[in-house]
Parts: structure tokens; C-alpha cells; sequence
């Protein structure tokens, strides 16, 4: 299977640094640019399936994608993205004025620690493998498209690469980026990470 893993286009939250998590927030103009774009730049692949997260924002990003290919998008809400909790609807500078001790903590065991009324990235990693897992057992000889979000496309890059969660911060996704990875014999390799060169330059965004 060769999997694009692709992470949402740009929202409101996005631009301004709110935390978002599981909240449903859409996609906003620059946003909706993006996926044009991301969608152009995959429309002579040959895609035979395409998942995403139920939230909104991967949501469109995927239909925008599925128009090239005549496709259905399939929800997928394993691929989710973090529950961040009390975290969710703070900017990250009051999330840092508020929360700095978890923070702290968080990046020295960031594998189990479960945010305050969220998740760890441990259990995001698990349930979004769950659906990686049943995405391989239909598609093994295919190309598919799984669209999703920053922290749980990470926790999957690190998978694939054999990193612990610790690791996390190694990553930077930017929204409307495509990710690739081959699936051969068992083992993983690394296609691309965080590609925007789709992107027009004045539609990258520039922090996430």
C-alpha cells in the first residue's frame, strides 16, 4: 500500500494559535485555497480509496481531494485528531500561562501523559494505528488517501519510523502538507514528510 497521509487545511484556530483538538472548527479562506491546491496536485494519482477524520475541517479537505477521483470519502474517526481536553479553545499562550507545569512535564513523558480531560499520545497513536490497520487489509496492492491532523499523524510518522512518542517534537506539519509512506514486505519506508511544494508560497502557513 502506498499511503498519503495528508493533514487538514488551514482554520481560523489555525492562524491565531488556538488550541483545537476535537473541536469541529472549519476551514477558513486561506484554508480553503490550500485544498484546491493540495487536490490539483493529486488529481493524476491513482487513488482507490480515500479516508478522513469525521471533523469538519478534514472532512472538506477530503471531498476537495475525491472530486479528481470520483470517489467517496470514507469517515474514518479513529484518524481524529487529539483530544487535548482543557486545552481545547485556549490560545497557546494562555495555555502556557495556565498549564506551564503540565507542559513541562509533557515533554519529558509525552508518550503517557493524558492531557487534563483529553488524551496521551500514546492512546491517540493506538487508535488512529487501529485505523491504519484496517485501512492496509483492504488496500494492500493500492494507493489510498487518509486525511487527518497534526498530532495524530505524527504519533503515525513515528510508527513508521521506529521513534518513541518522546520524539514528538522532532515533527512540524504544516497545514494542506502530504506525507507519504510505502508499505513493502512488511516494513515501512519514508516517501516525503510535511510536503507543501503544492502550495502557492502566500498560502503556506506559516505557524500551526
Amino acid at each position: 500500500m502506498n499511503l498519503i497521509l495528508v493533514r487538514h487545511g488551514e482554520t481560523e484556530w489555525n492562524r491565531v494559535g488556538i488550541c483545537q483538538g476535537f473541536a469541529d472548527i472549519e476551514l477558513n479562506e486561506n484554508g480553503r485555497k490550500q485544498i484546491k491546491e493540495l487536490a490539483k496536485s493529486l488529481k493524476d494519482e491513482a487513488i482507490s480509496a480515500i479516508y478522513s477524520s469525521d471533523l469538519k475541517r478534514a472532512l472538506d479537505t477530503a471531498r476537495a481531494i475525491a472530486e479528481y477521483h470520483n470517489l467517496p470519502v470514507k469517515i474514518e474517526p479513529d484518524l481524529r485528531e487529539m483530544n487535548q481536553g482543557d486545552f481545547e479553545g485556549l490560545t497557546f499562550v494562555e495555555i502556557r500561562e495556565r498549564y506551564g507545569h503540565i507542559l513541562r512535564e509533557w515533554k519529558e513523558n509525552a508518550e503517557n501523559l493524558r492531557l487534563p480531560g483529553g488524551e496521551s499520545l500514546k492512546e491517540v497513536q493506538q487508535r488512529a494505528w487501529r485505523a491504519i490497520e484496517r485501512i492496509y487489509d483492504m488496500h494492500k496492492e493500492e494507493t489510498v488517501v487518509a486525511v487527518s491532523h497534526n498530532f495524530t499523524i505524527i504519533t503515525l510518522l513515528c510508527k513508521f519510523m521506529g521513534l518513541g512518542l518522546n520524539e514528538f517534537l522532532r515533527f512540524r506539519l504544516q497545514a494542506a502538507s502530504k506525507n507519504i509512506v510505502f508499505f513493502k514486505n512488511g516494513h515501512f519506508e519514508i516517501g516525503c514528510l510535511n510536503d507543501v511544494t503544492h502550495l502557492s508560497p502566500e498560502l503556506v502557513t506559516r505557524d500551526v
